[in-house]
């Protein structure tokens, strides 16, 4: 007896286990449309799932992204079912409630595959999905995925303007938040916005936020925004500073000598924004302060707009002598951090300087220069090998 009962228990705990283990509709079609990207098999097992699933709105979140992603890789094309996934597709776009656009924008932050899909639908959904992305910026949820949030509303544009709006001037959104939304509105471009910016511009202490509207007017058109943008370079505040040095890509007529002197700000990310800017608008006259940068305490990010900016100010031949001028920092000057060092060996392995060192005149014999201190100065492995490739292209 006591045999025949533990016999009946043991089934019951396998039977008990294996209903455990019954893997469903919907985690099938989820794992082969995230995973695995096998859309078409998902688009199945998720149209059963939305059959059999109480809770609807996975799978039809599921589902929508499923079509997108057949129609987008061009895999529906090729079985001929285009057309009706594409009628799919609109209708469930149509029909998208507040859960499930929630359900996309959390499929978003798990950063799958099907990413470019999924930001499409938001963006086709259009105005509705406005207020459900700002509640995620504003909240600061998902925020390695804010970059896709940006672009669903820029995509979105116009219908959204309104809502964002308000996100700008409500006291519970972050500061930061604010100036990224005033941002996006003069990425729109949309002029219709700028009664609506100068409202809010009238309405806020913030002085950097200010600046920022300053920029988004200019961008619709309002050139009277320029000087208020040039000034805010020499503003003691340095949010007013930062929010300048980020606009000077835009502004028609770029004030050069401001801009260089700006690459001396005490603020590193105005002096990032300003070698991007001096990029797009070369001087000859920012050298002396470009190169400083590779030096200074400037951040790498700063270090690396200061050397593209360099860089093309050699490509464009501007500045005929800045290997010769680089190769005398490097030698003759005790940089003592060596990623600085690196850097500089590195901007000197970039074509146009390599041409320069080339024809160079001989009697400055710059060649041998960097070998004498590769041989007797430099110590560090990095920038030894970085070097040692320096010299192999200049045999």
């Amino acid at each position: 007896m006591k045999k025949t009962l533990t016999i009946l228990l043991f089934i019951g705990v396998v039977s008990f286990g294996c209903q455990e283990q019954v893997i469903t509709q919907l985690e099938v079609g989820r794992s082969k449309l995230l995973d695995a990207g096998l859309t078409l098999e998902a688009v199945e097992h998720l149209e059963r799932a939305e059959q059999e699933e109480q809770n609807k709105v996975e799978p039809r979140a599921l589902l929508v992204i499923a079509y997108s992603n057949a129609l987008s890789s061009g895999a529906a094309k090729v079985h001929k079912a285009d057309a009706r996934y594409k009628s799919e597709r609109d209708r469930r776009i149509g029909e998208l409630g507040e859960f499930e656009m929630k359900k996309i924008l959390q499929i978003l932050d798990e950063r799958h595959r099907i990413q470019k899909d999924a930001i499409q639908i938001l963006v086709d959904k259009g105005a509705p999905a406005v207020p459900f992305v700002l509640e995620d910026l504003v909240k600061n949820r998902y925020r390695h995925v804010h970059g896709d949030f940006i672009q669903i509303l820029q995509g979105i544009g116009s219908p959204g303007i309104k809502d964002i709006l308000e996100a700008a001037g409500d006291s519970k959104t972050p500061a930061a938040v604010k100036i990224q939304l005033v941002r996006i509105i003069g990425d729109i471009g949309d002029a219709s916005a700028s009664a609506g910016l100068e409202t809010l511009q009238n309405s806020i202490a913030d002085e950097g936020l200010k600046m920022e509207i300053n920029t988004a007017l200019y961008l619709l058109g309002n050139e009277g925004s320029e000087q208020k943008i040039i000034e805010g370079l020499t503003d003691s505040n340095v949010v007013v500073r930062r929010a300048a040095a980020k606009s000077m890509l835009y502004l028609k007529e770029h004030p050069t000598t401001k801009m260089i002197d700006a690459l001396e700000d005490s603020d590193d990310a105005v002096r990032t924004d300003i070698a991007i800017a001096l990029r797009k608008y070369p001087d000859a006259a920012a050298v002396d302060n470009l190169v400083a940068i590779l030096t200074n305490g400037s951040s790498p990010d700063a270090k690396q707009a200061a050397m593209d900016t360099l860089n093309h100010y050699a490509e464009q031949g501007l500045v005929d002598a800045l290997a010769a001028r680089l190769i005398q920092l490097l030698t003759d000057t005790e940089i003592i951090n060596h990623e600085d060092r690196l850097r500089i060996v590195q901007l000197l392995k970039k074509p146009a300087l390599i041409n320069q060192v080339k024809e160079a005149d001989q009697y400055d014999n710059l060649p041998h220069k960097i070998y004498l201190f590769y041989e007797e100065t430099e110590t560090n492995d990095m920038v030894r090998d970085e070097l040692n490739q320096l010299l192999l292209v200049l045999e």
